[in-house]
């Protein structure tokens, strides 16, 4: 019995989408790749990220370009990955920041938090409070003495109003029921001045800002403490639950082939878990630590939602 010439094309068609999925797989990459990074040249997240995109480009036998888009919040980079085709080729390397905080905080945003999907994780920045070393204050417990002695006169600083750092601190005075005088600088970096010269009494600062300037750490904002700062105890080891530790990962567009997405995800867990992306890690004293796609995306979306709580209580100025 022949078959209806209808019936073939429908057979043909039905043969070609089970293909699909495989060709893409097989295809991707099929050019050049973009990862955006949303920080400025020689942070330490833009070192990861080129030891990241250098180990990608090995892998895949497509060049790797690493496009640093900084700025406004890190929502230019972002911006940039939006516009971008759905196709795989362009995503972005960031902290969580442009799509926890700043969806509540950013106006006229041209993306939303569906706008992207989430691959995995690649790092966690983890903060300290910490006060300079000829300060008289010894421990988080003489801290916490004189903030309860001197309400709103320690002057703090951070990176920015809304910042992880920031709102990590606020969470913490918080809990504490202490009122501390915040001091907003633009980057971490711009306030260790002050803060050894004793402008502000205390900041909140990274593994690598501690350890160059030799600071002294009081409390650590993570869920185990420092292999870098041992000595120092965790938040919760003091008995306060407040979000541990900034962090963030790897973001295609929404829309993405499926079979490019888990060729992505799959690459992704074999780099972060490499010698050379570890190694580099260590060197810019970062905690490369990997989750996959399901629990990166749950990590997002619950922060997200505690980040809006907390930014409606503080009422915090644009």
């Amino acid at each position: 019995m022949t078959q209806a010439p209808w019936l073939r094309a429908v057979l043909l068609v039905a043969l070609c989408g089970l293909g699909t999925g495989a060709v893409v797989a097989q295809d991707f990459p099929s050019k050049p790749l973009t990862v955006v990074l949303t920080l400025p040249p020689g942070s330490t997240v833009d070192v990861l990220a080129r030891t990241f995109g250098k180990e990608l480009q090995a892998r895949l036998g497509q060049a790797v370009n690493i496009d640093n888009k900084p700025g406004a919040g890190l929502v230019l980079g972002m911006q940039a990955v939006a516009a971008a085709p759905a196709d795989g080729h362009t995503m972005a390397f960031t902290p969580a920041t442009p799509v926890t905080i700043q969806l509540h905080r950013a106006r006229k945003l041209s993306y939303a938090r569906d706008t992207f999907i989430p691959v995995c994780q690649t790092f966690e920045n983890v903060f300290f409070l910490a006060v300079p070393p000829s300060s008289p204050i010894k421990d988080f417990k003489s801290f916490m003495q004189q903030a309860q002695s001197r309400p709103g006169q320690i002057r703090y600083g951070h990176s920015g109003t809304a910042s992880s750092p920031h709102l990590m601190g606020a969470e913490l005075w918080r809990a504490a029921g202490v009122t501390l005088t915040d001091i907003p600088y633009r980057g971490e970096t711009a306030f260790v001045a002050d803060l050894m010269t004793g402008q502000v009494e205390a900041g909140m600062v990274t593994t690598a800002l501690a350890s160059q300037q030799k600071l002294r750490p009081l409390v650590v904002f993570s869920d185990k403490r420092s292999k870098w700062f041992p000595d120092v105890p965790t938040v919760a080891e003091l008995g306060y639950q407040v979000p541990a530790s900034g962090y963030g990962g790897l973001f295609v567009r929404a829309g993405t082939p499926a079979p490019a997405l888990a060729k992505l995800e799959a690459e992704c867990s074999t780099i972060v878990h490499g010698a050379a992306y570890q190694a580099t890690a260590e060197s810019v004293l970062q905690n490369a630590t990997y989750l996959n796609r399901a629990d990166f995306t749950k990590r997002l979306d619950d922060d997200s939602q505690s980040k809006a709580k907390l930014l409606s209580i503080l009422n915090l100025p644009e």
